[in-house]
């Protein structure tokens, strides 16, 4: 039976964020900033919660290091897909998928790392459409940790973009 309110909108970006993390969703990515300094626990909390929703995100991670050890980062599940020799070291380039628990462990360690230091910006690569992309904004909803919320939706009929925000 058809809706009287018409077809659903098509949200183009959901954007929540707050004091000290947002977290951008399109459909195929999403990008995430941590502040310096942000909860361990949260942050994992945030990551393991993108992995249930959909286990086939992935994050493209480079690393500096020792030949020697990037097979002590293949073992710990993530995925070479190529390296390069800089000085005494190697530019390695690993894809870190979110379906191997031992990989996303070992990335959510790294970010935690990082954020002691300073803010980080990840990107990751996911299967989001409407529906998934509802999916996740409610799951992280749940978290209590974000204050704003703006979606973009793409008009139908004209294909422009509607920015609609919500408290």
């Amino acid at each position: 039976m058809p809706s009287s309110q018409g077809p659903r909108p098509e949200p183009v970006s959901i954007e929540i964020s707050g004091s000290s993390v947002s977290i951008l969703l399109t459909q195929g990515s999403i990008n995430i900033w941590f502040g310096k300094k942000f909860d361990k626990l949260l942050l994992s909390r945030i990551l393991l919660m993108i992995s249930k929703v959909d286990s086939t995100t992935e994050h493209e991670k480079e690393v500096l290091c020792r030949f020697e050890e990037i097979s002590e980062f293949e073992s710990n599940g993530y995925i070479l897909t190529s390296y390069a020799r800089k000085k005494d070291k190697y530019r390695a380039i690993f894809v870190v998928p979110f379906s191997n628990k031992r990989a996303l462990e070992r990335f959510m360690e790294s970010v935690s790392t990082e954020t002691e230091k300073e803010d980080v910006k990840i990107t990751l690569y996911w299967r989001g459409g409407r529906v998934r992309m509802n999916i996740m904004k409610e799951e992280l909803s749940t978290l209590g940790c974000f204050s704003i919320l703006n979606v973009i939706y793409r008009d139908d009929q004209t294909g422009e973009q509607n920015r609609r925000e919500k408290p």
